[in-house]
C-alpha cells in the first residue's frame, strides 16, 4: 500500500454541521488536504497536543501510550489506511507485524503525543482528499512544530472559518 506522509493543519469547526473537522495535509507531493469530521472531545485532545499542553491527568490517548510503553514497546507511527462508507480507519503501527485499527482521531492523537509520522494511503487520498485547497498555517516554525511561535488565534478561526464556508459536506461524498 502506498502511502503519503501527512501534517496535522488545523482543527476547526463546520459551521454547518456544528462539528470539528481536522485537516490533514500532505507533507510532499501535490499537499492534497484531507478532511476528516472528529467528536468534540477528540478535537480537544488532538488540540492539547498540537499546543503542547499539559493535562493533570492522562486522556485516553496518552493512556493508551503509556500502555504500549509498559509492555515495552512504542508507537513507531499511523496509517490512515482506508474508507468505508464515509467513515475513515486508521492504523496503530507499532512493530512492521503488530497494527492496531483504530480511529483517525485517535490515532492522530497518539501520533502528535508521541511525535511520530501520521500516513494516508494514496487510495484514501485520491478518493476524499481535496486536490486544491490552500491552507495558511499559523504559528508554526520551519519544521512545522506547533506552538514554536505565538498563534494569532482569532485570525487563524477566521482562515478557517473561511476555508469551511467554501467547503459542502457533499463535497466529500463517497459514494
Amino acid at each position: 500500500m502506498v502511502m503519503s506522509e501527512m501534517r496535522v493543519v488545523a482543527i476547526g469547526v463546520d459551521p454547518r454541521a456544528g462539528s470539528p473537522v481536522l485537516l490533514l495535509r500532505e507533507a510532499a507531493a501535490r499537499q492534497r488536504v484531507l478532511p476528516v469530521w472528529v467528536g468534540p472531545a477528540e478535537a480537544n485532545a488532538i488540540e492539547l497536543e498540537r499546543r503542547h499542553i499539559p493535562t493533570p491527568r492522562p486522556l485516553a490517548h496518552q493512556l493508551i501510550c503509556q500502555v504500549i510503553g509498559s509492555c515495552g514497546r512504542r508507537l513507531e507511527r499511523v496509517c490512515v489506511t482506508s474508507l468505508h462508507e464515509g467513515t475513515f480507519h486508521a492504523e496503530l503501527v507499532i512493530s512492521p507485524n503488530v497494527r492496531v485499527s483504530a480511529r483517525v482521531s485517535d490515532a492522530v492523537a497518539m501520533a502528535l503525543h508521541q511525535g511520530v509520522s501520521i500516513h494516508a494511503a494514496d487510495a484514501v487520498l485520491d478518493e476524499a482528499a481535496l486536490p486544491e485547497v490552500q491552507v495558511v498555517e499559523v504559528g508554526l516554525d520551519e519544521g512545522g512544530d506547533p506552538g514554536a511561535q505565538p498563534v494569532d488565534e482569532s485570525a487563524e478561526l477566521e482562515r478557517m472559518r473561511r476555508f469551511l464556508d467554501d467547503a459542502n459536506p457533499d463535497d466529500f461524498d463517497t459514494s
